[in-house]
């Protein structure tokens, strides 16, 4: 399902700067309506994600690549690259790996309703080995406990986003479409 992190694209990376640069872009798109449609870097979408689960400020030492491609979000760090935050929060996965262990996710994302998409951690790869579906579902759970804005299997995250918009996967970034001009609601 796509390419692995650093094969066909050029990865990009989570950084503090990231959040404003696509919270801007949302805005355009979404809130003001100022434009159609708009685009933003793989590394500052999961940076957003990442502030609308709770982390943030995101620490300026983050190591986590991102790439995207139509299929889905792929994101690596090594163990030792994540924050202590984090590697409580995996407990049992990272607990008793060496920091050089490389740790990967693919997050799929899907409109599930007019309104509302969501994004799932699909998979959790150790050294490229996807994980036993029984270890991450127990694991992510409890990640689900300590992010209330996850679902309780703490693998989805829904964002709503306006009637009839739409956010796609593209090479290396994330499409953002607004609603139909005939949907938009007329400026005082």
């Amino acid at each position: 399902a796509g390419p692995a992190l650093g094969q066909s694209a050029a990865p990009d990376s989570v950084r503090p700067g990231g959040v404003q640069r696509a919270s801007a872009v949302v805005d355009s798109v979404f809130v003001d309506r100022l434009v159609p449609e708009g685009s933003v870097a793989s590394g500052d979408w999961a940076s957003y994600l990442m502030a609308r689960l709770g982390i943030y400020p995101i620490p300026p030492d983050l190591k986590i690549a991102v790439l995207c491609d139509t299929e889905r979000i792929a994101i690596q760090t090594r163990v030792g690259d994540l924050p202590p935050e984090a590697k409580a929060a995996l407990g049992p996965i990272v607990g008793m790996l060496p920091p050089q262990t490389v740790l990967g996710g693919d997050i799929s994302l899907t409109k599930v309703a007019r309104e509302v998409v969501r994004f799932r951690l699909e998979t959790i790869r150790v050294n490229g080995v996807p994980l036993p579906e029984g270890l991450v579902a127990a694991a992510m759970m409890d990640v689900g406990r300590q992010y209330p804005a996850l679902t309780k299997s703490g693998r989805v995250l829904f964002v709503e986003v306006p009637r009839d918009a739409g956010v796609e996967l593209r090479s290396g970034r994330v499409r953002l479409v607004g609603p139909p001009p005939d949907s938009v609601p007329a400026r005082p």
